[in-house]
């Protein structure tokens, strides 16, 4: 089966957070929900840290497009990305978006579609 998304047809719906408004690229109904390919770019300005959290799920990757983001990790402290960077984050590591440009979008992809965030203490 041949899955393809086009950026002028495309609906952006808000998620996870507020701040963000997500563009499904397809991938899920064409895994069948193993893997979750979508494009997040801010909604609206950053107004400080997101909250810390983890995400329980086999595989996380995220490639910036458009912008910066600044992002803490447990195991890394804080860590600027800009456009054309990329980062994976192991399972279930504490982490919280610190903020990020009004232009900021970054492709994510993860394993399996659907997986529980928690909120998480420092």
């Amino acid at each position: 089966m041949t899955t393809m998304s086009f950026h002028k047809s495309t609906r952006w719906k808000t998620g996870l957070r507020r701040y963000f408004e997500y563009r499904d690229l397809g991938i899920v109904e064409a895994t069948k929900g193993k893997v979750l390919a979508h494009v997040i770019r801010a909604r609206e300005s950053s107004d400080g840290p997101g909250g810390y959290h983890t995400h329980d799920l086999e595989f996380q990757m995220n490639y910036v497009l458009r912008g910066w983001t600044r992002v803490e990790f447990e195991d890394a402290g804080e860590v600027r990305f800009e456009a054309g960077d990329s980062w994976y984050q192991d399972p279930k590591i504490k982490h919280e978006v610190l903020g990020f440009s009004d232009d900021f979008e970054v492709i994510e992809i993860c394993m399996p579609a659907e997986f529980p965030t928690e909120n998480a203490q420092r």
